[in-house]
């Protein structure tokens, strides 16, 4: 998995699914598909069209990506690679709980 993103349409999607305030417990769906990106939290899934260089699905710990995600405000975009082991934001390597490199858009997208 993939793909640049602006720091505003991170900000957005993870809004759009309801990521306001996880739980300890809590883990979302990162995946990049079909040329867009989709965030899956409880049930709520969030998508928008940015150029995907490469597909795959990584879960993580909700609550620590959110607030990984913030300490880049300010930053214009993004670029995330995600792999068997981990996904790296940047120049920062953070382990995930599981990888999927056969990704399908979730349901309505």
């Amino acid at each position: 998995m993939k793909f640049t993103i602006a720091f505003a349409e991170i900000e957005t999607l993870l809004k759009n699914a309801q990521v306001i305030r996880p739980k300890k417990n809590d883990v979302l769906i990162l995946s990049a598909c079909a040329a867009r990106v989709f965030v899956e939290f409880r049930g709520d899934v969030a998508g928008l069209e940015v150029p995907v260089l490469s597909e795959g699905a990584v879960t993580l710990p909700a609550q620590k990506f959110l607030l990984l995600i913030k300490t880049y405000k300010g930053t214009p975009s993004l670029n995330f690679e995600g792999g068997p082991t981990s996904l790296k934001i940047q120049n920062f390597t953070m382990p995930i709980l599981a990888w999927d490199p056969q990704t399908i858009p979730p349901a309505g997208f």
